[in-house]
């Protein structure tokens, strides 16, 4: 067989290649007819070769080549089943059901009483090869290399940087040095201890031990805790379960790890940060926009003008659409102007019935109108004096009600409804809206004149697609709100982040708000991933390319046809023919059409959203 590769397990029952294999025993090789016949397993003082048993077959899943392990662990002679039906030359119902079933391309089999390793894998030359390896789970190592092993592994163990502590559910196995140099409890205090009788009242240590050690073993999965010590140190306490074949906790292996230094090599870092910005001339960021994201060039620019604007008195127009942000905006020009201790009165004139707008504006005296309270009550205006209004979506304000408004902001006073005399007003008016006022103005909607009393200062916030450098940060910090809201500790997976940053966001902040709330509280792990994410959100990021879906419960044959279904697909569709789409993809034309009529794809239909066709 010229040119075959060479394949053997690795330690996680992978099937993988290795050119380099020089050894009869690990080299797949067809056997020469004048070979001998090889021992049977039993006979005698024959041992069994130690390594991988592999075997090649063809389409037609005859046997190609066999390795003397192979022939030893099936008991068959080469030289009589070589280019026979692998069904003809053995009867392991177990390795035939392997061979033929559609599910993992590696699990653990039992083939002739010995649990093995079963892996399966094809590799494409002038005929298409099925390597199957099968390697014994229990397979032993000489005597003088097991000894080696385990001294090689207590010394890295001893010498590593952080304290790691090797356990089952009931018992403490394995404990290093640095674990009694990182908390001060000696490893010998630990060795053989079972975990229930560990003093957890006089060390913190050892009680986050007890902890991590019971979540994950209930879990099954990654657990990591944060403790001070009584030193003032802080630690992570992570706590990796190590599953048997059964799915269960056969042992965890514990990492306490000081991030102390860390903590102070992070506050370092932003000292050095401040003064790096203060070398180069730039004043230091004000209290009130620490909660600001602002990583886009249009939000710096905006902020800049936001900073100027709120120490004058001028009216601010904020425009963008509906979750840009606009009253975070108008909020924040109140914080930094010189009224922040005043009152910030804010309505959404969209949401008071019209009936009620007059009176919750200008406020009423006793007796104005039947069920007016005797003792009358202050209109919005005058709760806001000294201060600052802002009246959101202004563009929804009746136009009755707009000529009042025009004469409050030019006369800076007000009257209530049933009273004789204005109430003296010092008011700085900012107004929002997510419609175009101009337009508004133009069709007789609202009206000209109260557009420019308000259009004095315009401020434009973009949507969030036009400015994706805000994305990721606003998300880390919503995901930081939550986390603290809910007591959870998820992080964003590298997948979700992609979609998140590809994502179109008609929403806006606020969806992404609350997507963000979304996953935190109904997410099943710590990583929040794209599986996660709402349908729209997952289905448009397919759509796009951004994340490729393969589907859940997938062998790696068919999560890969997934994958090139979807990419030939796309390119198809952007090319319009397969001639370029090969070319996108960097393979032959050939490959492409083959590829297409293997995995059923309609090259006509796939085509015709192309700008061309073949």
């Amino acid at each position: 067989m010229v040119g075959l590769r060479v394949w053997a397990l690795n330690s996680a029952g992978a099937l993988v290649s290795d050119r380099g294999a020089t050894s009869g025993e690990d080299r797949l090789t067809q056997h020469n007819s004048n070979q001998s016949r090889h021992p049977r397993p039993g006979n005698g003082n024959q041992q069994t070769p130690v390594g991988a048993a592999l075997l090649a077959l063809d389409s037609q899943q005859r046997l190609r080549s066999v390795n003397s392990v192979a022939a030893n662990l099936l008991d068959i002679d080469p030289r009589d089943c070589l280019g026979r039906s692998i069904s003809q030359t053995t009867i392991d119902r177990n390795l035939l059901k392997f061979i033929n079933s559609d599910g993992s391309p590696t699990e653990i089999i039992n083939v002739n009483g010995q649990e093995c390793w079963a892996s399966l894998a094809w590799m494409d030359g002038e005929e298409r090869t099925q390597v199957l390896a099968l390697n014994p789970v229990m397979a032993q190592a000489p005597q003088g290399e097991d000894e080696s092993l385990k001294k090689e592994l207590a010394s890295l163990l001893d010498n590593s940087y952080d304290g790691i502590i090797v356990a089952n559910d009931e018992q403490v196995l394995k404990v290093n040095a640095s674990f009694g140099r990182i908390t001060g409890v000696a490893p010998s205090l630990l060795i053989s201890k079972k975990i229930n009788d560990l003093d957890a009242t006089k060390h913190v240590c050892l009680a986050a031990l007890r902890e991590v050690i019971r979540l994950t073993c209930h879990h099954k999965k990654t657990i990591t805790l944060q403790r001070k010590l009584n030193s003032g140190n802080e630690i992570f306490v992570t706590c990796n379960p190590v599953l048997d074949r059964h799915r269960q906790v056969d042992r965890v292996v514990i990492n306490v790890r000081d991030i102390t230094e860390l903590k102070k090599l992070e506050d370092q870092i932003k000292k050095l940060a401040g003064l790096r910005r203060e070398s180069d001339g730039k004043p230091p960021r004000h209290e009130a926009l620490r909660d600001i994201v602002a990583e886009s060039p249009s939000m710096e620019r905006m902020l800049e003008l936001v900073m100027r604007v709120s120490q004058v008195n001028s009216t601010v127009l904020l425009s963008g659409e509906s979750g840009v942000g606009k009253d975070v905006v108008a909020r924040l020009v109140h914080r930094l102007s010189p009224r922040n201790n005043e009152a910030f009165v804010s309505v959404n004139c969209g949401a008071v019935p019209e009936n009620l707008l007059e009176s919750e504006f200008f406020g009423y005296d006793k007796g104005a109108f039947t069920s007016a309270s005797r003792n009358g009550k202050p209109g919005l205006f005058e709760q806001a004096n000294g201060g600052t209004f802002f009246l959101d979506e202004v563009g929804e304000l009746p136009l009755n009600l707009q000529v009042k408004l025009l004469k409050v902001i030019q006369d800076q006073s007000c009257r209530r409804l049933g009273a004789i005399r204005n109430v003296s007003l010092d008011i700085r008016f900012i107004a929002a809206s997510n419609r175009d006022l101009r337009k508004m103005v133009a069709e007789g909607k609202f009206r000209e004149d109260l557009f420019y009393r308000l259009y004095v200062v315009p401020i434009t916030i973009d949507p969030l697609r036009e400015r994706r450098e805000d994305i990721l940060p606003l998300a880390v910090m919503f995901l930081k709100e939550f986390n603290d809201k809910y007591g959870t500790a998820r992080t964003l997976g590298h997948e979700l982040m992609s979609i998140l940053e590809a994502y179109s966001w008609p929403g806006n902040v606020r969806e992404l708000q609350n997507v963000i709330e979304r996953l935190v509280v109904t997410a099943d792990s710590e990583i929040l991933a794209a599986r996660h994410l709402p349908n729209s959100i997952y289905q448009e990021a397919v759509e796009e390319g951004v994340y490729w879906w393969v589907g859940e419960n997938l062998n790696l044959r068919q999560a890969r046809d997934s994958l090139e279904r979807q990419m030939i697909q796309k390119a198809l569709a952007k090319t319009g023919n397969t001639r370029n789409a090969s070319i996108l993809l960097g393979v032959d034309h050939s490959t492409v059409v083959r590829k297409a009529q293997r995995l059923g794809l309609d090259l006509r239909a796939a085509t015709q959203a192309g700008p061309s066709t073949d």
